[in-house]
Formats: C-alpha cells, sequence, structure tokens
C-alpha cells in the first residue's frame, strides 16, 4: 500500500506518468473510495454530513462520467481505470493536504480568526486549486496524448462543472428542504 501512496505522490509533483501506475482494480476503487471519502470531509466543513456524502458522490460520479467520456472520444477507453485512479488518488493526496487549510476558512469567520490567516489560507487554498488542475492537466495530457494546454484546460473545464453543479446541487436542496 505504501507503494501506491509513494507513487500517487510523486504522481501530484509531476515526477511520474499515470501510465505507470499499476491497472488494478483493487487500487482503482481504493482510489475512488479515498477520493469519495476525502471530498465528503472537505464538503462536510461548511456542510451536514450527509450534504458532504452526497455531494462528494455527486463530484465522484462526474469525474467519472467526464473521464469515461472523454476516453471514449478519444478512443482509448482501455486507459479508464489508470486514468480514474491517478484522478482520484491525486485528488485525495491534494484534499487531505487542503483539508486543514478548509478547516481554517470553514471555521474562521465563525470564531474571530484574524483577517490575515483568512487571507492568506484563501491565498494557499487558490494555490491548491492550481497544483490539482496542473496535476489533472498532466494526468490528461498523458492518459489521452494531447498538448499540456489542451490537458489544463480540460482540467479547468473540469473544475468549473464540478463547482458549478455542487453549488446548483446546494442551491436546489436548500429549496427543498428549507
Amino acid at each position: 500500500m505504501l507503494r501506491y501512496i509513494k507513487f500517487y505522490t510523486e504522481l501530484c509533483f509531476l515526477r511520474v506518468a499515470p501510465q505507470d501506475a499499476p491497472s488494478s482494480s483493487n487500487v482503482f476503487y481504493i482510489s475512488v473510495f479515498s477520493y469519495f471519502m476525502v471530498g465528503a470531509f472537505v464538503i462536510s466543513l461548511n456542510q451536514t454530513i450527509l450534504t458532504g456524502l452526497f455531494l462528494s458522490g455527486v463530484q465522484t460520479a462526474l469525474l467519472m462520467f467526464l473521464a469515461n467520456l472523454v476516453l471514449w472520444i478519444k478512443k482509448t477507453p482501455e486507459r479508464y481505470h489508470q486514468t480514474m485512479s491517478a484522478l482520484c488518488a491525486t485528488g485525495a493526496i491534494i484534499g487531505l493536504i487542503a483539508l486543514p487549510i478548509m478547516s481554517v476558512l470553514a471555521t474562521g469567520s465563525t470564531t474571530g480568526v484574524d483577517t490575515d490567516t483568512i487571507s492568506f489560507g484563501f491565498i494557499i487554498w487558490l494555490v491548491l486549486i492550481l497544483w490539482e488542475s496542473y496535476v489533472v492537466a498532466h494526468i490528461l495530457k498523458h492518459s489521452m496524448d494531447i498538448p499540456m494546454m489542451a490537458g489544463l484546460a480540460g482540467a479547468f473545464i473540469y473544475m468549473y462543472l464540478s463547482f458549478a453543479i455542487t453549488l446548483r446541487v446546494l442551491k436546489v436542496m436548500s429549496i427543498s428542504i428549507g
């Protein structure tokens, strides 16, 4: 297990390529589950745990659908398990790094944390988003055989869709709940 964590951490730092990842169904399921759980924890910092689980499920399903779609369009569906494992494992690792920062940002306004700390946390959060976008672009570049800029465009489109759908679902949930 440590071998896989080391590999995906190296992938986060762009030192290895996703095609070098093991193509194992166990790694695939563990990666998807890890991505889902870390996402649920991050979301539940601002929402209830049930909302966090639901929204993380939506985001995980969106990632799985989009990865499947683009690999199908590129006629490389055989790369799905490795691509999803790489996207989910690196997303979970970066999410774990983001967890304490998101915790400070989530509780900062209610606990009286000074604005400098909030501003610094926000800058770090933006850096993490850019880092994750670049990692996703690196994975897309290799899994789809496209230029890095096309991978970066794909990463930003995914990030935009993920945020937009999450906000839309939250809005629908608040209307139906409250």
